[in-house]
């Protein structure tokens, strides 16, 4: 497969150097057009490599947004990612975007995808094998943001943990040296009401910076609980956060992060699809009748049997049953079929009822601190260390019948944590360079334990047999990293070299205790468990537990081509290694789980151009992967020596799989105002073997579950063509379609495909409102009312039954922003002044230009090309202008420490001083100026990270009057 794809990315790659290889005309107005908001393509600068870079220049396949583009994309949470980067798909068996159940995160089709917030590893946002638990990182923390970005392939050579799949790192806005912060209120259908603030304080200028941002956000539910009135899937949260810069000197700044995030719903609302009243449990042996099956919904009801009140006539109908000619059996739930009828009659946005009480809750909170140490201009050393606290709890009925048949969570206690751990991290880091700054590089160690932090608790109920499940499970994960990017550019120009390697020490604990619920004494959920020795999963008072440890290494090679400032090439390969767990509730032969194995190889390009006035970015990359020891996770029916049934997941390692495919991320500017950006993935994944233990499936290598294997999406952006005066109205509208995916392949489920669907949504923004500080949006998710399935329980072949969650429905709000500080004034002036009709007076004619602007690549202190040419001219110039006196002044960007833009902006100037010496202009005539973050800088268009501030100015003084 990837040898067909590789010509097209070759043929793409020639494209790309052809437009690059374009004469770079009108430079200086380019320039100019970035300054005033024009067609130039915005710069997010990330941290993939464990350093701030341009995403342009980073040789990995990377998607990022701003603040900006969250806000226009209305990205609140991680599932609205799917639709806006390419490759990403989440699996889900919850409407609850941060429940216990809500799923998995695959990049590429890979599950081992670690969330960041602030640099710092978040919990299981993956998929615990050992428990069966994972809980997403839904709202709350999506606001007041740097950048968010999503890097795909395995992940752990230069930072944090070991990923699989790849990683979302959500950077927070830090503080900065300005007094400044918004408001944002926000209200919509379903009674939606947000309110969304940050306020930044330099409390000591330059040492001392605090920041707290902060959002509330509530929303009625679309699903009804008919027998209560709730509304499920509803939205009721508050988020928070604390941030405090301390700079006591230039070169160490520690940065201190207090957040937090609870929410309380009514929780998902799941549907049932199909039901198989006739699914049988066990055999009944009975009096003259012989074994009697025990089913679903079949027959009289086996409460009726064993009461006193009604055994006699339930007997007397199961003889009338078999006298006729039938087969006469008992079921749980005699009044199944008319309940089901009712949930059809109800439709995707209806329940009949619960019969435990359903909710979602979370409390996530945590501090991180960030310390930096710019120890020379060679070495810097990072230390990174956290603490995260989360609690979560999830009731959930799975039928919404109102019959136990299977539930999560219990009626008659319902307030204890299903999940309730805190985690520690410590990370190190020593960066630096060598060998006259081609070599650069990060060598570190890793450190995460996780334990519980009070009494866990996770009831559960198949067909009304009670179970609970007392977890006391630690992990502990320490590994060291080293990378490094060796500059090859003196044999090829451009080239560069990469390569990285870790180890990794996994342990697990697992320690588990519950109970059946087959008699009185054994449903108390605080019994102590002991003796336990089944043949077949838990019996009463049973415990178990073990501790099992792992090891492997991780390795990353790679090289890029920088053919051109604007076009890079690269190819690199990984490996990474996902950790094993335990079964501990199941068969011993199953108990132990092996770890997974990764190893992938890329090839990409990312080019920015210009061609015939059409200004594009074009990224794109093919991949490869094979995937071994594959953990696949399955609800199976467990049956106890007392012979009560019980729902318990089941892992196992699959042999192995293999992945590849292709993405590709795309913006146009065709003109001034109009943006079009396309993008997508496309991914054949498919099992080598598959684990028979799960019973029969369709095929001999199943698909990979949860992976479309085709996504594609068009964003169109218009800014409509207003007098700067009247604000900046842009109009965005994002078509995505998603391909269908496979939920299971075994035989007998009804519903083993969840169908492709597409989506459209759009938003309007009017910035700075006639001139003034505030901003109104209006946005509409959903905008066609599209109903699709988004998940699926299939357990019809275990339980009898399948559950689907549908979409949300078509949402729309309206928003009304304030913002104050720096950026906001000239807006304020403008509009203050008096309007004129009278032409400006013309400006004074110049033989020659003062002041020269030469700019420089990002993190870069060379002369480009273009740079020297302009140096020289003023150079030049200068004789003739008879120039005494020349200050050179160095600017440099708004990321990284404040010593290092500072030595940045020195060096900058320094080779601009250099070069005008080597044109015979006196070093006593030039004074050396260095202005870093903490200085004026230019004011920057929306949507354009400070390029302009990557420069030198050359200004003259002096002359015949001087």
């Amino acid at each position: 497969m990837l040898a067909r794809l590789v010509p097209a990315l070759l043929s793409t790659a020639s494209v790309l150097v052809l437009v690059a290889a374009q004469p770079a005309v009108a430079q200086a107005p380019a320039q100019a057009t970035a300054a005033e908001g024009g067609s130039n393509l915005e710069e997010i600068v990330v941290t993939a490599r464990r350093k701030e870079e341009r995403v342009q220049t980073v040789p990995v396949a990377i998607t990022a947004f701003s603040q900006a583009d969250l806000e226009r994309q209305h990205i609140t949470e991680v599932r609205d990612l799917s639709r806006n980067v390419p490759s990403l798909s989440i699996s889900t068996q919850s409407s609850d975007a941060n429940a216990l159940y809500s799923g998995q995160f695959r990049l590429r089709g890979l599950p081992g995808t670690v969330i960041y917030f602030n640099e710092v590893p978040l919990g299981d946002t993956d998929y615990n094998p050992t428990t069966g638990l994972t809980h997403g990182l839904g709202q709350g923390y999506y606001y007041d943001l740097d950048h968010v970005e999503v890097d795909k392939g395995p992940q752990g050579t230069l930072f944090g943990r070991n990923s699989i799949g790849g990683l979302i790192s959500i950077m927070p806005k830090q503080p900065t040296n300005d007094f400044e912060g918004y408001g944002k209120i926000t209200f919509g259908n379903y009674n939606l009401h947000e309110f969304e603030g940050a306020i930044n304080v330099p409390v000591v200028q330059d040492k001392l910076l605090v920041r707290v941002a902060g959002q509330v956000q509530q929303r009625d539910g679309y699903t009804i609980d008919q027998s209560n009135g709730k509304d499920l899937d509803n939205v009721d949260y508050y988020s928070w956060r604390i941030g405090v810069t301390f700079r006591p000197t230039d070169d160490f700044e520690n940065y201190l992060v207090y957040d937090g995030y609870y929410q309380h719903t009514n929780g998902g609302g799941e549907i049932l699809k199909y039901i198989n009243p006739g699914f049988t449990f066990a055999q009944i042996p009975l009096p003259i009748l012989g074994n009697v099956p025990l089913t679903l919904g079949n027959g009289p009801g086996l409460a009726a049997l064993e009461n006193p009140a009604t055994s006699v006539p339930t007997f007397l109908s199961l003889l009338g049953t078999k006298a006729a000619g039938g087969q006469p059996s008992l079921s749980f739930y005699p009044t199944l079929a008319s309940i089901f009828a009712q949930q059809q009659a109800l439709g995707p946005r209806a329940i009949v009822g619960h019969s435990v009480a359903e909710l979602g809750k979370d409390y996530f909170y945590g501090f991180t601190d960030v310390a930096r140490w710019d120890a020379t201009d060679d070495l810097t050393i990072k230390n990174i260390a956290a603490a995260r606290v989360v609690k979560q709890l999830a009731t959930d009925e799975f039928t919404g019948t109102g019959l136990p048949i299977l539930n999560i969570g219990d009626p008659t206690n319902n307030t204890s944590w299903g999940e309730n751990s805190v985690q520690y991290t410590e990370e190190l880091q020593i960066l630096g360079k060598a060998l006259d700054e081609k070599l650069s590089w990060v060598v570190g160690g890793f450190l995460l334990y996780d334990h519980p932090l009070g009494d866990t608790l996770l009831p559960s109920a198949a067909v009304g047999n009670v179970s609970y499940y007392h977890f006391h499970d630690s992990t502990r994960s320490e590994a060291v990293f080293a990378h490094g990017i060796y500059d090859l550019s003196d044999l090829v120009e451009g080239l560069k070299f990469n390569a990285g390697y870790r180890y990794t020490w996994d342990y697990v604990s697992v320690q588990e205790h519950g109970t059946n619920g087959a008699d009185a004494i054994t449903r108390n959920a605080a019994g102590i468990a002991q003796n336990c020795a089944p043949p077949q999963g838990f019996d009463n008072n049973c415990a178990v537990g073990s501790d099992t440890h792992f090891s492997s290494y991780g390795w990353n090679l790679g090289l890029e081509e920088q053919l051109t400032p604007d076009t890079m090439l690269y190819v690199r390969s990984g490996n990474a290694y996902r950790p094993g767990g335990t079964n501990p509730q199941v068969l011993p032969q199953f108990q132990n789980l092996k770890p997974e194995h990764v190893t992938d190889v890329e090839i990409g390009a990312k080019s920015d151009w210009e061609f015939m006035g059409i200004h594009g970015r074009t990224n794109g990359d093919l991949f490869h992967t094979d995937y071994k020891a594959i953990q696949v996770a399955q609800l199976v029916q467990v049956v106890d020596s007392q012979g009560n049934a019980h729902a318990a997941s089941e892992t196992q390692n699959a042999a192995s799989a293999t992945l590849e495919g292709g993405e590709l991320e795309a913006t146009f500017v065709p003109v001034e105002g109009l943006e079009i950006a396309p993008h997508a993935s496309y991914i054949f994944s498919q099992y080598d073997k598959y684990p028979t233990a799960f019973g029969q499936v369709n095929s001999k290598a199943p698909p990979f579950y949860y992976v479309p294997k085709w996504q594609y999406a068009v964003r169109g952006t218009y800014h409509l063509p207003l007098d700067p005066a009247l604000g900046d109205i842009a109009i965005s509208a994002t078509y995505s379609w998603y391909g269908h995916q496979y939920a299971t392949s075994l035989v007998g489920e009804p519903l083993t495909i969840l169908p492709s669907y597409e989506n459209i949504d759009i938003n309007i923004d009017w910035t700075n409102i006639m001139g003034s500080n505030f901003d109104a949006g209006f946005f509409m998710t959903n905008a066609q009312d599209n109903l699709h399935l988004v998940g699926v329980t299939p357990i019809y072949t275990q339980l009898g039954f399948t559950s689907v969650t549908y979409n949300a429905p078509r949402m729309f709000g309206f928003s009304l922003t304030y913002k104050f500080g720096p950026g906001t004034e000239h807006e304020e002036a403008a509009a203050g002044e008096p309007a004129s009709s009278a032409p400006p007076a013309p400006a004074p004619v110049q033989q020659a230009a003062k002041s020269y602007q030469v700019f420089f690549d990002f993190n870069k202190s060379a002369l480009t090309p273009e740079g020297r040419t302009i140096v020289d001219q003023a150079a030049t110039n200068a004789g003739p202008a008879h120039v005494t006196r020349i200050t050179v002044t160095g600017h440099t960007d708004t990321v990284g420490s404040d010593a290092y833009n500072m030595r940045l902006s020195r060096r900058r100037a320094e080779s601009v001083a250099a070069e005008l010496e080597a044109k015979g202009i006196s070093s006593e005539e030039i004074t050396l100026v260095a202005k870093g973050k903490r200085d004026p800088l230019v004011p920057t268009a929306d949507g354009v990270r400070e390029p302009q501030n990557r420069r030198v100015e050359i200004v003259y003084g002096g002359g015949p009057t001087s």
